[in-house]
């Protein structure tokens, strides 16, 4: 079976607001064969990143998509053009930013206009139309001139997001876009090897589950003194269909299994103390339906989207980013 690729990035420590770089190390020593092995997501994270110079080949696996599958630029637009514009950003190529008329001055996402909903992981429930999209595919980037803007992605997730917990005497949690690692180039994705900035969200970690997370958001001052109280949640490596460490094709099936179920996790609500009787669950919602079927070609194509292709992410000359960096933040770093 080809090899598929997935592009998941870590984030690190942020102040409050405040953007706070991540960054990651290569894996690749200086006699690495031209093809570097099969991206496992949970426990060879490095691997997926771009090698400089080198077009990397993304398979085909069984009814999944890649997240840097072409389709991500078409599949959408029908749900996503009323609500905002598609325009050229210099560092991410095509982006789709929402209409500033629907989402207000103090949009953010995974904040703004929803809540937290939980089943057997965090679901991010939007209240906007076009939720079911820009929520569960594709990444969030916050850029100085346009604000926040959506970078096509086809891969879905309840939220992709990264974690923070804090201590006993901080008990809050915090989450941030997952900033992405590529963009697109002519309908090509193009790996940036970036590592940009990426704002934290803190609230009380038994508000979770308000029904407008928003009106439980720590910001300002507040914040600040927060996050230095709080690490990054990484769970632990789940066994995906019995796993293991052999490289036969029933090995590479499993490990394309593994890909394509890969996605951020949060903490546990036990984990925040949060009693099982005020966990909000996700219930009967027609987007997340949509975004469900969405996700796997066998069910996609009947609602008119494209079947995965093979296809390759090339690497992206650095452009500088142009982030929306509190005062005083440090500049990002390039891996």
């Amino acid at each position: 079976m080809a090899t598929r690729r997935v592009f998941i990035a870590a984030l690190s420590c942020t102040v409050g607001w405040a953007l706070d770089p991540w960054s990651s190390a290569r894996a690749e020593p200086p006699d690495a064969p031209p093809t570097p092995p099969p991206y496992d997501a949970w426990t060879n994270d490095a691997a997926n990143e771009v090698p400089p110079g080198q077009d990397v080949p993304v398979g085909v696996a069984a009814d999944a998509y890649a997240d840097t599958d072409p389709s991500a630029l078409t599949d959408f637009r029908g749900v996503l053009d009323p609500h905002g514009s598609w325009v050229q950003d210099p560092t991410y190529g095509t982006v789709w930013v929402p209409s500033p008329e629907e989402i207000g001055a103090d949009f953010t996402p995974y904040v703004s206009a929803g809540h937290w909903a939980y089943d057997s992981d965090y679901v991010w429930m939007s209240d906007y139309t076009w939720g079911w999209v820009a929520f569960h595919y594709g990444r969030w980037e916050r850029t100085r001139e346009m604000g926040w803007v959506w970078i096509p992605g086809r891969a879905y997730a309840g939220a992709w997001v990264s974690w923070r917990l804090g201590s006993d005497e901080f008990a809050y949690v915090g989450w941030a876009p997952l900033p992405p690692t590529w963009g697109w180039r002519d309908g090509v994705a193009m790996g940036t090897g970036l590592a940009p900035w990426q704002p934290f969200a803190y609230c009380p970690q038994g508000d979770m589950f308000a029904p407008a997370v928003a009106t439980r958001v720590v910001s300002g001052e507040a914040a600040a003194a927060i996050s230095p109280h709080t690490r990054p949640y990484v769970p632990a490596a789940p066994v995906v269909d019995g796993a293991s460490n052999s490289t036969g094709p029933s090995a590479r099936a499993t490990t394309a299994r593994r890909v394509s179920r890969a996605m951020p996790h949060g903490p546990p609500p036990a984990l925040l103390g949060i009693e099982p009787s005020r966990v909000r669950r996700i219930g009967a919602d027609h987007g997340l339906a949509i975004a469900l079927a969405y996700a796997r070609p066998t069910t996609a194509q009947a609602l008119g989207a494209h079947a995965p292709v093979a296809h390759v992410v090339r690497p992206m000359p650095i452009v500088a980013p142009h982030y929306a960096a509190a005062a005083g933040a440090r500049a990002p770093k390039h891996r």
